[in-house]
């Protein structure tokens, strides 16, 4: 099977390769899946530069990839959560870069017929993230006014339409070219942060500020929004302690405790409602140059939204 795979650290041109792999043997616990589509996220590129060497080694050849949607192509005889030819999101630890990937049934879900692989794929990391975040870490109340920074993209817009449906009053920060539709998700109050002063409108309104900008670079501006007593989250790095006004403070990170298919269950219910809307922002062909090209959008400035590699 085919696999796009990186063979060290590296710039993407010069560490990305095709390589055929053997398929893995399937176990108890565990389905087959035909990758139909997969996401690149930013913890991909932050994998690929080398810049999680201390906190995470690789053995190369190293297929990444934790975000796919596909159909199950072999199960382990005697499983009934699923069967051959079901569609369904998955989560794995890694692999999801390929033609096919064995994983643990857990980390994956069916996915409604009518949605499509590509968006499916688009949900999994950042879904999961905002579901979590919003109901395992924070157990947000609906009395709430909670500031997201960063709606535009892929956590942000998934935690401003989560807070619409929780009925919260949101308070959303972006540039101006997302305005329309972060208002369309849900947003009761927005500013454009290159025409005006999110700060400044917004000062000490909220009771919770999540920073979902990239790398949490807007801490200066949610420092200021967070009520006196609020509580600041981030999912990178918090505002430097010195900095900070009365409150409380969390940095966002994945646990254990929290399982995958609870929000899933969440996620998938919510499109098959029509009450979430996944934001793609291009679909590349399922080909080595997508992957690289991917790679190189992500690491600078890309537009809002997913980047998917998906099959014809």
């Amino acid at each position: 099977m085919k696999r796009f795979a990186i063979t060290g650290y590296g710039k993407p041109h010069d560490v990305f390769e095709t390589i055929t792999d053997q398929p893995r043997e399937i176990t108890p616990g565990h389905i087959r899946v035909a990758v139909q589509a997969f996401a690149v996220n930013p913890y991909d590129i932050s994998l690929r530069s080398g810049a999680q060497q201390e906190f995470r080694s690789l053995k190369f050849p190293y297929v990444m990839g934790n975000d796919a949607a596909g159909i199950v192509t072999e199960i382990f005889p005697g499983e009934t959560d699923f069967a051959v030819g079901d569609r369904v999101v998955i989560h794995p630890i890694s692999g999801t870069y390929g033609q096919e990937v064995v994983l643990p049934n857990k980390k994956a879900a069916k996915i409604p017929e009518t949605m499509s692989f590509p968006k499916a794929a688009s949900i999994v990391t950042t879904g999961i993230t905002a579901y979590n975040l919003l109901f395992e870490l924070l157990q947000v109340d609906s009395s709430q006014t909670v500031m997201v920074l960063g709606a535009s993209g892929g956590v942000g817009s998934l935690l401003v339409q989560m807070l619409h449906q929780n009925k919260n009053h949101i308070l959303a920060s972006a540039a101006q070219k997302n305005e329309a539709k972060i208002k369309n998700w849900g947003a009761d109050e927005f500013v454009a942060y290159d025409t005006a002063s999110p700060a400044k409108t917004f000062f000490e309104q909220a009771d919770i500020v999540i920073d979902a900008t990239k790398g949490s670079k807007s801490a200066d501006l949610g420092l200021k929004i967070l009520k006196p007593g609020g509580t600041y989250v981030a999912l990178n790095e918090l505002p430097n302690p010195a900095d900070r006004k009365d409150g409380t403070y969390l940095s966002f990170a994945p646990k254990k405790e929290y399982q995958d298919q609870t929000a899933f269950e969440y996620l998938l219910n919510a499109y098959g409602d029509g009450k979430l809307v996944v934001n793609i922002a291009e679909v590349l062909p399922f080909e080595l140059r997508s992957v690289i090209l991917a790679h190189e959008k992500i690491a600078g400035h890309p537009a809002a939204g997913k980047i998917v590699i998906a099959q014809s």
